[in-house]
């Protein structure tokens, strides 16, 4: 859906992006990271022209985005920034249908999207459809960001720290709307963050830059196995590394098979990350879980014998 070859980004004598290359199939969530001032946000903004590249170039569904009209290159990506950018005089509701009106939809088929996503994103229209802008909470504004950027419903997103200026229950209630969201709709995204733990949880590809370029990419779980570097390790949390990688594995991938008869002890969901359950061990003292189903009922054991074995072949694994 999205391939950059080679490209580069001047401003004068200074390189903001240097010679990088990136595929992003379609339906994947990239996520890129680094430290302030690495060229990602960069980036992001030369896919859809607000920012001209200098060197390279930008593939969008098989053609050069210097083929697109710019308006319409916009119009056909949603676009999402830290401070939501809506229109403080408008309602919610007209905010949100902003780029199907611009686009000719019939007025009912706005109404209806609008209604559509404003009840996905836990908005109900009869409650926040007439409001405006500074009569939102801060997560709530970012929700109708999202629902503006959804409205045309674009096979790409873009969005730059969306959740950057959140407290961090409504960012993780948001970054869990958003894994749910792309579950279902399968978005081409690219998403600009500097919290490792939100690219970690997110994203199916991760892309570390570093002084203009790329300095790894792959899947989280291949990058937190196997940093390029110490920068890369660092980056990615040093000596938390095991923490960050229990974080995206699930506890069903590591359960034993139920047994005859389970002891009385800490119930955890099979769904639930490894690091959960670390968790859970440490707050109960306990070197063993029941796992549970959707409905509570018992379906394997748990172990920290076992994770630690796991994790032991594995690195002895990685080695060879």
């Amino acid at each position: 859906m999205i391939e950059l070859a080679h490209v580069s980004k001047r401003f004068g004598s200074e390189i903001a992006v240097n010679d990088i290359s990136l595929r992003i199939p379609k339906g994947k969530f990239c996520a890129l990271v680094g430290t302030s001032g690495c060229g990602k946000s960069t980036t992001l903004r030369m896919i859809n022209r607000l920012i001209a590249h200098s060197e390279g170039e930008i593939i969008l569904d098989g053609a050069s985005i210097e083929t697109y009209d710019p308006v319409k290159l916009r119009r056909r990506i949603g676009y999402v920034i830290q401070h939501t950018g809506l229109f403080p005089h408008w309602s919610v509701a007209r905010n949100i249908g902003l780029v199907p009106r611009l686009l000719k939809w019939p007025s009912i088929d706005v109404q209806a999207r609008v209604e559509e996503l404003m009840q996905l994103l836990g908005l109900p229209v009869e409650e926040f459809g007439h409001k405006y802008p500074h009569q939102l909470s801060g997560g709530q504004a970012q929700r109708v960001g999202v629902a503006r950027a959804l409205a045309a419903n674009p096979d790409i997103m873009l969005m730059d720290e969306p959740f950057g200026a959140l407290d961090p229950i409504t960012r993780e209630k948001l970054q869990d709307e958003l894994a749910k969201l792309q579950a279902r709709m399968h978005k081409t995204i690219v998403f600009v963050t500097h919290d490792m733990d939100e690219a970690l949880k997110l994203a199916d590809h991760l892309v570390v830059m570093r002084d203009g370029r790329i300095v790894q990419q792959g899947s989280p779980l291949a990058l937190l196995k196997h940093p390029a570097d110490p920068f890369v390790e660092s980056l990615l949390g040093g000596l938390e590394r095991g923490l960050k990688q229990a974080a995206l594995t699930r506890v069903k991938d590591h359960m034993n098979s139920l047994g005859s008869a389970l002891p009385a002890q800490s119930r955890i969901p099979a769904d639930f990350s490894l690091r959960q359950a670390l968790s859970m061990m440490l707050r109960d003292h306990s070197d063993r879980l029941t796992v549970v189903d959707q409905h509570d009922v018992p379906v394997g054991e748990l172990s920290l014998r076992k994770i630690v074995k796991e994790a032991h072949l594995d690195k002895g694994n990685s080695r060879e």
